[in-house]
């Protein structure tokens, strides 16, 4: 499933690992900074371990997207139409949800 909400087009910082392209986009509101990074003071490596370690739930219909959690942070993610990479929508520490 990829998500199908309009988004805005916006610049992404792209990550290679493991055989996954993962898709990190810049704050709308200020275009140099993760939004990741400058919303919840969390990293693409943090997102990327969480990736792979964590545990995933079902395809969350009310929200289109995934849910991944390890014990210290949680990743809400898609898969790009195009290209399949993971589209990164928001990477967070545990307790801050």
């Amino acid at each position: 499933m990829q998500y199908t909400q309009p988004v805005a087009r916006r610049e992404a910082f792209i990550v290679e690992a493991n055989g996954e392209r993962f898709r990190f986009y810049y704050d709308a509101e200020h275009s140099q900074i993760l939004h990741i990074t400058l919303r919840h003071g969390t990293t693409p490596e943090d997102a990327v371990r969480t990736f792979f370690e964590g545990s995933t739930g079902p395809w969350n219909d009310a929200n289109d997207r995934y849910e991944t959690v390890t014990e210290r942070h949680g990743i809400y993610w898609s898969r790009h139409a195009h290209d399949q990479s993971v589209i990164i929508i928001s990477c967070f520490k545990r307790g801050d949800e």
